[in-house]
């Protein structure tokens, strides 16, 4: 890659890189770009096996240094510089994605921009993240959504789940006193959740769980041939066989299309 461009690397062994890692080290590529108005720059280097990306803009002009003034934003994010938290707070929507996959991956994750580089290193993140939530506004509320992640620990209890409104992802924590109902919780089931949501400029951040509610979805069992019985009467055919009734409504049709009628 060229200086003129932006550049992102997950530092991990290419063998332990999962499918799911790759999609969400793309997603945070991916968000970045988005955040810098970038989404029209030009994949300029993309190996997935390592995953190492890259992309850079068709045309170096004054969007694009728009773009580049809000990589390098990044790009010092990465790097653990004095960022204030209003910088922090418009790429809480990088964080997010960038959490999961180091979360997943237990590896570093390597921006540059222009040649300048920064890593997002766990500890990074943590330390963001934190500065982010403590400046996010605190109020009651629901969110329903599809739960994408369960963890039942002593010291960690998380769930994951996408927004049903939003489609974003969302870290809904919870107590003790909860456990019973989240046992009884199964990936991809919807539920809504009450409680405390941490919000920036409307996007939500965490939440913290007063009440869980599993969304239930009604069963209707199949029809059998039992249940047709009696819903149509034995002169439907007007005494014709099966054959010669198929093929009076063959007719019928026919002549309704020849009459410009609709078949």
């Amino acid at each position: 890659m060229s200086d003129e461009g932006f550049s992102f690397k997950l530092d991990c062994a290419p063998d332990v890189v999962t499918p799911k890692a790759l999609g969400q080290a793309v997603s945070a590529f991916n968000k970045m770009l988005a955040v810098a108005n970038a989404s029209d720059w030009r994949i300029s280097r993309m190996e997935l096996h390592s995953i190492d990306l890259a992309a850079e803009p068709a045309v170096v002009d004054e969007a694009a240094e728009r773009s580049f003034a809000t990589l390098g934003v990044i790009v010092r994010l990465a790097a653990n510089d004095t960022v204030s938290r209003e910088e922090i707070s418009r790429f809480s929507g990088v964080l997010s994605p960038l959490n999961d996959l180091v979360k997943e991956t237990k590896a570093d994750v390597t921006v540059a921009s222009r040649g300048v580089e920064g890593t997002f290193t766990p500890a990074t993140l943590t330390s963001l993240t934190r500065l982010l939530i403590r400046g996010a506004r605190r109020s009651f509320g629901h969110v329903r959504g599809n739960v994408d992640k369960i963890i039942l620990q002593s010291k960690h209890r998380t769930l994951g789940l996408i927004d049903r409104v939003t489609q974003s992802r969302i870290d809904v924590r919870f107590g003790p006193e909860l456990d019973s109902i989240v046992k009884q919780i199964q990936m991809g089931m919807e539920i809504d959740v009450r409680g405390f949501i941490r919000a920036n400029d409307g996007e939500l951040l965490s939440m913290d769980a007063e009440e869980l509610i599993i969304i239930s979805t009604e069963h209707h069992p199949l029809v059998t041939a039992e249940d047709l019985e009696g819903t149509i009467g034995l002169d439907c055919t007007a005494g014709l066989g099966s054959v010669d009734f198929v093929s009076a409504l063959r007719d019928n049709a026919i002549g309704n299309t020849a009459d410009g009628g609709k078949r």
